[in-house]
């Protein structure tokens, strides 16, 4: 659908923004201070902007600010080319829409000038813009200080003289901090289980993208994984956890190094190592809801022990629920039992049996597993249970902890396991 009057299409859209990537020749700061009243205060922004127009210093100011506070990010992209693309990507309810054309991020782009955009509802297509507009994010520099200010200086010097300008811009350079290269090259991973490679693998620049050398950075984390599964499963009976199985799928052993559904990407930002309900259980399950809902009935739905790894951090969890409507029946099971004063009693002692380390996490709140001074308090905790959350009792650790070393972790992850075990048996709904 073509459209020439960009701000009348596009002003709906904006209004139910979950997230939104905008990449820009120019940007006026009356059209981006239109867009942040336009869109809601949650709603998740990635701006890539040019400079090979004159995109005013102090609009890039109002951007590096908005970055200090989180929802928000934004790159300038400068090379030996002019930067002329005008596309705006934004997502709301798990589906894309794609704006193409003439009009930049300013007044004269969005109402008054004589444009020609075109709409993008195809989410193959907007996926593709996706990843075009991460590769070139990537490339781009950072919002930092003595970047603005390095084009600060052109800008004031030459803003009369425009053919001027556009020669001095070419020779400005700006700088990418090495901490925003890699943020592991600090840490020896000399004895560390899981080496750089493998928490590198779920860097952000990845998270959305089925490139081949996502697979195949994700494909070393899962062959560790699989290691250390061979070394920990063989065990579970000694430690009194025989019964747990891992994902009945053997394809599904570790989480997806791919995107499920292209169409609705969902971020891979950690890699897991689960175990819970067999397969018969799962298949009973199946036979209890309608065909619409089996898809929210497999092993992942269910009450489970995880080993989690991201680009940072070890979790070793009781994963009781997770976030999307996952695990109703456990969920249902747990609240109705949570009535009864002796299981309350229960739960609330195990609960603060655990080590300091512990934490519960419910409806998003994170809380010490100690923080809790009665049964009562605990349950009103635990009633902000929220479908569309997780629901978790664990702990995590720093890559550079002791527990984390090539000799510890397959030992660490079974003690916990063995304490987090009885939990999973008196939470979880038996069919």
């Amino acid at each position: 659908m073509i459209s020439s009057k960009l701000k009348i299409e596009i002003e709906s859209v904006l209004k139910k923004a979950e997230e939104l990537w905008f990449a820009v020749a120019l940007v006026k700061d009356s059209a981006f201070e239109y867009i942040q009243n336009t869109i809601h205060e949650n709603c998740i922004q990635h701006h890539l902007v040019g400079i090979d127009l004159p995109t005013p210093p102090s609009v890039l100011r109002t951007m590096q600010s908005k970055q200090k506070k989180g929802l928000f990010e934004c790159a300038i992209y400068k090379s030996s080319f002019n930067f002329h693309p005008k596309v705006y990507l934004i997502k709301s309810n798990n589906k894309y829409v794609a704006y193409i054309g003439s009009s930049n991020l300013t007044d004269g782009g969005f109402e008054n000038n004589v444009e020609l955009n075109y709409t993008i509802s195809n989410q193959s297509d907007c996926l593709d813009i996706l990843n075009w507009f991460d590769s070139l994010f990537n490339e781009g520099y950072p919002l930092t200080d003595e970047n603005i200010s390095e084009y600060e200086s052109q800008f004031e010097s030459f803003k009369d003289i425009e053919d001027e300008l556009k020669r001095k811009r070419k020779s400005i350079v700006l700088k990418k901090p090495n901490s925003i290269i890699n943020p592991l090259d600090k840490i020896d991973f000399t004895d560390r289980y899981f080496k750089k490679e493998h928490h590198w693998a779920f860097r952000k620049e990845l998270w959305y993208t089925d490139s081949e050398e996502a697979i195949e950075e994700r494909e070393m984390a899962r062959m560790k994984c699989i290691e250390l599964h061979e070394t920990v499963f063989p065990q579970f009976r000694d430690y009194g956890i025989q019964i747990l199985e891992p994902n009945p799928m053997p394809d599904h052993l570790i989480s997806m190094i791919r995107q499920i559904d292209p169409t609705k990407p969902r971020a891979i930002n950690a890699m897991w190592l689960s175990y819970g309900k067999n397969v018969n259980e799962i298949k009973k399950y199946q036979k209890l809801v309608g065909p619409d809902q089996k898809s929210k009935q497999t092993f992942i739905h269910h009450a489970r022990l995880q080993i989690r790894i991201d680009i940072q951090n070890i979790g070793i969890w009781l994963l009781f629920a997770k976030e999307n409507e996952g695990g109703l029946f456990d969920r249902e099971f747990f609240k109705e039992q949570m009535r009864d004063r002796n299981f309350r009693d229960k739960f609330y002692q195990m609960i603060k049996s655990l080590p300091t380390e512990y934490f519960i996490s419910v409806g998003d709140e994170n809380h010490p597993c100690k923080k809790f001074n009665s049964p009562e308090e605990l349950h009103d905790f635990t009633k902000k249970d929220n479908i569309q959350m997780y629901f978790i009792i664990g702990r995590d650790y720093d890559i550079e902890d002791d527990e984390m070393s090539e000799t510890n972790l397959p030992n660490e992850m079974l003690k916990v396991f063995k304490l987090l075990f009885p939990f999973y048996e008196m939470m979880k709904h038996r069919i």
